[in-house]
């Protein structure tokens, strides 16, 4: 073996490490950020439509502000989500094994080497997930995802999550 037949091997290795990094972790973030519990209440108004709860100025002191209100209450208001309910978790880094237990087999799958591709669809919902191999178990693992919904929006790709998810334990 050369220097030269090794050189390109090595180079698409190093670089897959150093975006492979990065980007489950992004991911990771952003589907937390978009899940989480504070995100959405962060998103609803705290008080219920009906109350009305006065201006307070800014330097207003707590102890000056009346509370009527208790938190219970206060998140009457907000939709409470059910152990039932498909909570979409998040893709990066599942096994070939785990992504089938968790979304079916796949729709389609290409070999890209040194990846898979697979390519899940149930309607307008379609998710692309890339699978590359891990260097020292030479296993393979979800290394980025695509999610397309029909509108494209968060919430969009939130449902078509949901909806594959789904889609997999009904075939079950």
């Amino acid at each position: 073996m050369t220097i030269g037949s090794l050189m390109k091997p090595t180079v698409a290795v190093g670089l897959l490490l150093l975006t492979g990094c990065e980007v489950p972790r992004n991911m990771r973030d952003d589907l937390a950020r978009l899940t989480s519990p504070q995100a959405a209440a962060a998103q609803r108004p705290a008080a219920r439509p009906g109350a009305s709860q006065p201006a307070r100025p800014r330097n207003a002191t707590p102890a000056a502000t009346p509370t009527d209100a208790d938190p219970a209450t206060e998140l009457d208001g907000l939709p409470r989500h059910t152990a039932s309910a498909a909570v979409p978790v998040s893709l990066a880094g599942k096994s070939e094994a785990e992504l089938r237990a968790l979304l079916g087999a796949p729709t389609a799958e290409e070999d890209r080497p040194p990846g898979k591709r697979w390519h899940y669809r149930d309607g307008q919902c379609t998710l692309d997930v890339q699978l590359y191999p891990d260097v020292q178990t030479k296993q393979f693992g979800t290394l980025a995802y695509e999610v397309k919904s029909h509108d494209n929006t968060d919430q969009g790709k939130l449902a078509c999550l949901a909806q594959l998810q789904s889609r997999a334990r009904t075939a079950n």
